[in-house]
């Protein structure tokens, strides 16, 4: 029973800061408040024994650094992260490969690669309207209510996020 309050409190910790993230117009905040939430997503996925999702959401936590430090930074150094953490994603989604559990958030993790390090704006906060749609097959597939409410809500934030952005 504890360990079901610890799933419940790191995916409503997660969801939150999912959401303060996306609806905020800042790219920097959404990079870094983003990458604590993954963290608390690694966790979350952990605790409920989806493997593939807490290995692809703890490299996410890597990305979101990589991606705040070459924000606005062109050439290589990005170009070598970028491709550091595709070929990773891909290791990952090999190695913990459980079929159509793994395929849509893999897919779901380069699409949030591609937006991290070369979007911007409201472009950003789309791409993760998608993320959040892809990542959903996971939720669905271990019965997460927390992350089926997530994924819903974030998708949610991030299409106002764009809203906003483009607004702004």
């Amino acid at each position: 029973m504890l360990s079901q309050h610890i799933i419940d409190a790191t995916g409503l910790l997660a969801l939150s800061l999912n959401v303060s993230a996306l609806v905020r117009p800042s790219d920097r905040t959404l990079l870094k408040t983003s990458g604590w939430a993954s963290a608390l997503w690694a966790l979350n996925n952990l605790l409920m024994g989806a493997l593939s999702a807490a290995a692809l959401s703890a490299l996410s936590v890597g990305r979101q650094i990589g991606a705040a430090a070459l924000h606005d930074r062109p050439g290589r150094w990005k170009v070598a992260a970028f491709a550091t953490v595709v070929t990773a994603t891909l290791l990952i989604a090999g190695l913990t490969w459980n079929g159509l559990d793994t395929l849509f958030p893999a897919i779901g993790s380069l699409v949030g690669t591609y937006a991290m390090f070369y979007m911007r704006g409201a472009a950003m906060r789309m791409a993760m309207v998608l993320v959040n749609a892809l990542w959903m097959v996971n939720a669905v597939a271990y019965d997460s209510w927390w992350q089926i409410a997530a994924n819903t809500i974030s998708g949610t934030a991030a299409a106002i996020g764009a809203w906003r952005t483009r607004a702004a």
